[in-house]
């Protein structure tokens, strides 16, 4: 976008107005404006970035858009007239592009030599959801890594999945160095009540409850997280994983037990069979769905459904990413990961298939209901679902199952930060933090071209994607080398 002349008159009036020096100016798209709008004068002023400018909390484009960064803080944003800058402050212009907040990924497994694969990727925050507090200390401390909000090891009972593998780390604070346990493994509501206000005082940003615990054991860690302050995200288990063998709460019960977000619409196959419903079937019952999306709705819980993994369980052909930066060489190190999730789908081929078909029912009820939804991919946890490009597949997904585009680029962006308790990302606006991702043409209309991805700041500083790129090519090489591959 090139900047318009404005007439001596307007021009005059605006400087007038701010009191701003001659040597400062304002673009203006439209330069036979009568009464221009109040315009904010930034003295020191970094960056100006203009195109076309994605109001997230709006959910809709300005054509024309500038934002002005200062430091580590966007100063102004909005139409060119809102804003005045330095004559030498560097400009950065876009035409045919499309200016975004910086891109939050709600759910993630990540690891560090990864970390670096979220930021050309145009994702600046990840929410991880189930690591030890010392690699979630190591994804922050990795070369160009996103900002990470975490909640360390989940809790989950003593017949937890992950207390089963070889060199589990599984424990209680009481007993184990808290940094290097995962999961905390609980068995009373008091065991649950302490490890959560452990958590808290090491920092972690949520608390994620797992598929065994009873409800009362549920309750005391939803009661303990809430008096510290921190949202609860929720695995129930789905009728491909543990959810309908062994799992205890249901999501009706996590959500009315004050859970803040239900990851992957977990809990939903327990619950339809605890209603009489068979999840299996090939036909849903309609009235135990509209039952349950009733019950979710009063509660006003959240939901991150990972729709992409749950889709890509069932048909791996859904929303490709092969051809996008970095994506031939993370294949190597994650295939191995994928190729147990593709034996565990084609196993539980069935169960795959009813998870969606409960999913694809429940979902458009919530959306009619005006339920929160948050964007996560679950990445690395379906097979092709990449760290970074993980999320626009999601939101591809999204898209699929309804979603416009702009309610889908919401979803990763202003309720992805509500949902996180971050008021300083989501939106472009003065004082949030100077996370953007500038894309080739307009995701409004085409969400996929979300991936087209230009340029990238993070904390107010440009993004090398090249060079980006490069590191996490390193880095998964040694990574490859490392399992031998």
């Amino acid at each position: 976008m090139r900047r318009h002349l404005i007439p001596l008159m307007i021009a005059s009036a605006l400087l007038a107005a701010c009191d701003a020096p001659p040597e400062d100016r304002a673009p203006a798209s439209d330069a036979g404006a009568e009464d221009p709008p109040p315009s904010v004068l930034v003295e020191d002023a970094t960056a100006v970035i203009t195109g076309r400018l994605f109001v997230s909390g709006e959910g809709k484009v300005l054509e024309e858009g500038v934002v002005v960064l200062a430091g580590d803080r966007v100063a102004c944003a909005g139409i060119p007239q809102a804003c005045h800058w330095p004559e030498r402050t560097p400009e950065h212009d876009f035409p045919d592009h499309t200016i975004l907040p910086g891109l939050i990924d709600l759910h993630v497994h990540a690891r560090p030599h990864y970390a670096g694969a979220f930021l050309p990727a145009g994702v600046t925050t990840v929410r991880d959801l189930n690591n030890t507090l010392a690699t979630v200390e190591a994804l922050r401390a990795a070369e160009g890594a996103p900002m990470v909000l975490a909640t360390g090891p989940l809790l989950d009972g003593p017949d937890a999945f992950f207390a089963q593998f070889p060199g589990s780390t599984a424990g209680h604070p009481a007993e184990d160095p808290l940094e290097a346990i995962m999961p905390i493994v609980v068995t009373s509501p008091e065991e649950a009540a302490s490890a959560v206000r452990a958590l808290a005082g090491a920092g972690v940003d949520v608390v994620k409850l797992y598929e065994q615990l009873p409800l009362e054991v549920f309750q005391a860690a939803v009661d303990a997280a809430r008096a510290s302050g921190l949202p609860v995200a929720v695995d129930l288990g789905m009728a491909l994983t543990r959810g309908l063998g062994g799992a205890e709460v249901d999501i009706v019960e996590a959500a009315e037990a004050g859970v803040s977000t239900i990851e992957h619409l977990s809990g939903l196959a327990l619950a339809y069979q605890r209603r009489g419903g068979d999840p299996f079937a090939e036909s849903v019952d309609e009235a135990i769905i509209d039952e349950i999306a009733e019950s979710l709705l009063a509660s006003g819980v959240a939901f991150v459904p990972t729709a992409a993994t749950a889709l890509r369980m069932k048909d791996e052909s859904r929303f490709p990413a092969e051809g996008l930066p970095g994506v031939d060489g993370m294949t190597p190190v994650l295939d191995g990961q994928w190729d147990r999730a593709r034996a565990g789908a084609e196993q539980g081929r069935a169960a795959a298939e009813a998870d969606v078909r409960l999913m694809r029912a429940l979902f458009p009820r919530l959306m009619a209901g005006g339920a929160s939804v948050g964007a996560g991919s679950d990445l690395p946890a379906a097979p092709g679902v990449y760290p970074g490009w993980g999320l626009h597949q999601e939101l591809e997904a999204l898209v699929h199952l309804g979603m416009t585009p702009a309610e889908a680029l919401q979803a990763a962006t202003v309720v992805a930060a509500a949902l996180a308790g971050r008021d300083d990302i989501g939106e472009l606006t003065a004082g949030s933090r100077a996370d953007l991702v500038v894309v080739a043409g307009d995701p409004t209309r085409d969400i996929t071209h979300s991936r087209q991805i230009t340029a990238v700041w993070f904390g107010g500083e440009s993004v090398d994607l090249d060079l980006a790129w490069e590191r996490v090519a390193k880095a998964m090489e040694a990574a490859a080398a490392a399992l031998g591959r």
